[in-house]
């Protein structure tokens, strides 16, 4: 058990019936940006110190020589049009990459794709594949400027350069220290494949995300409305304003003004978890607001059964810690989802992570009202928590 950890429990104990605090501590998630690391990241190692959030194991382009690759990159097949409304995960099986496929080679007229980091030169052989073979395609692309930086001459230090001046491509840059931290892409108007995973190999061989198409009208149509206000360069706070509905779908964007204070999508998540009866699972990546654990912890005094699978580099941080006092069921392991499972039949995903940052980021919070996509979730972390290690 780590000092911090040790320590952690001590002051819980000597202040027990003291009200909780929701403010981070010194130094832990202060709202300075934090989602932007090279492909050389640190290793996942979970260390005292939070790590850049998004971010897991050192994520190359090639293995190491004589390393298997972690898994394969897939040409870009046939048109064959993803199944809606069933998520897929990674890194077992090879769903997920077939379904952003399938969404890619079924695109006729526009692909708009907002992606925070795209280092895997696997998925830009695959847009580079379907403009070459669709004369009449148009591609769009919202970045944000940190991960694929212009350099001198117009270059660009990504593998999207080998793309970037393509006469039917168009790449925006959202410049703030704040990030486009977005995972989706919009094909043709009529569908969105939505996920938590960038367009890295470590998101796709290596880390726990998920993935959906949604061709529900309204949230296709809420997608594209947030894409185009960025793509047209606003990428500032917005006043907040009521999320789109849609069939069982809901969908939260962000910055919303003040940034300082909790995104819609963030409220709603605490008032769902205080709402619960029965049980909340949550598979989740950078999380270092207390105001989560804090309405966890009330609902497992409600007798709400609580389970939790937390990206290691934060088991020891105050909201899994909290968990842990409290006698939640918590595992770590590489979680680089941004899920919640309420009730068994109510989901929030999508790219938010549980932090201050994401209030200032551009995201996308898409909740799901349904009890077999729910279920599908729920399979999910009934696979990957016992394969998870203990804290």
């Amino acid at each position: 058990m780590s000092l911090r950890r040790v320590l952690f429990f001590a002051a819980a104990f000597s202040l027990a019936g003291c009200a909780s605090n929701t403010n981070p501590p010194p130094g832990e998630d202060t709202g300075v940006a934090m989602d932007a690391a090279p492909d050389t990241a640190p290793t996942d190692g979970g260390t005292d110190s939070a790590p850049p959030e998004d971010v897991g194991p050192g994520d190359t382009s090639t293995p190491p020589p004589d390393a298997e690759p972690a898994c394969a990159c897939p040409p870009l097949p046939a048109c064959a049009t993803p199944a809606a409304d069933s998520p897929v995960f990674t890194p077992t099986g090879s769903e997920y990459i077939d379904q952003l496929f399938g969404v890619l080679a079924c695109a006729d007229t526009t692909l708009d794709a907002a992606l925070y980091r795209t280092s895997w030169d696997c998925v830009v052989d695959a847009f580079e594949t379907k403009l070459a073979d669709d004369a009449d395609l148009v591609v769009r692309l919202v970045i944000d400027d940190d991960q694929c930086p212009l350099l001198a001459g117009g270059v660009r230090d990504c593998p999207l350069a080998r793309i970037a001046t393509h006469p039917r491509v168009t790449i925006v840059d959202d410049d703030r220290s704040a990030f486009m931290h977005h995972k989706f892409i919009v094909a043709d108007g009529a569908r969105v494949w939505v996920s938590s995973g960038n367009m890295t190999r470590t998101s796709f061989c290596t880390d726990m995300n998920n993935s959906l198409v949604v061709e529900q009208a309204e949230i296709v149509a809420g997608y594209a409305a947030h894409f185009e206000e960025m793509f047209a360069g606003t990428f500032s706070p917005q006043p907040a304003e009521a999320p789109v509905t849609g069939g069982t779908y809901t969908l939260y964007t962000s910055p919303r003004t003040p940034s300082t204070s909790p995104s819609p999508w963030f409220d709603a998540l605490v008032a769902a978890i205080d709402a619960s009866t029965t049980s909340v699972d949550v598979m989740i990546s950078a999380w270092t607001r207390t105001e989560v654990s804090d309405a966890l912890v009330r609902a497992r005094g409600r007798g709400v059964t609580i389970r939790a699978l937390v990206r290691t580099s934060y088991v020891d941080d105050p909201p899994a810690m909290a968990l842990i006092a409290a006698g939640a069921e918590v595992r770590h392991g590489n979680v680089h989802s941004k899920v919640a499972i309420i009730d068994g039949h109510l989901v929030a995903t999508g790219s938010p992570n549980w932090s201050a940052n994401a209030w200032s980021n551009s995201e996308a919070s898409l909740w799901v009202d349904d009890a077999s996509v729910a279920a599908a979730y729920t399979a999910e972390l009934d696979r990957a928590l016992p394969l998870a290690s203990l804290p």
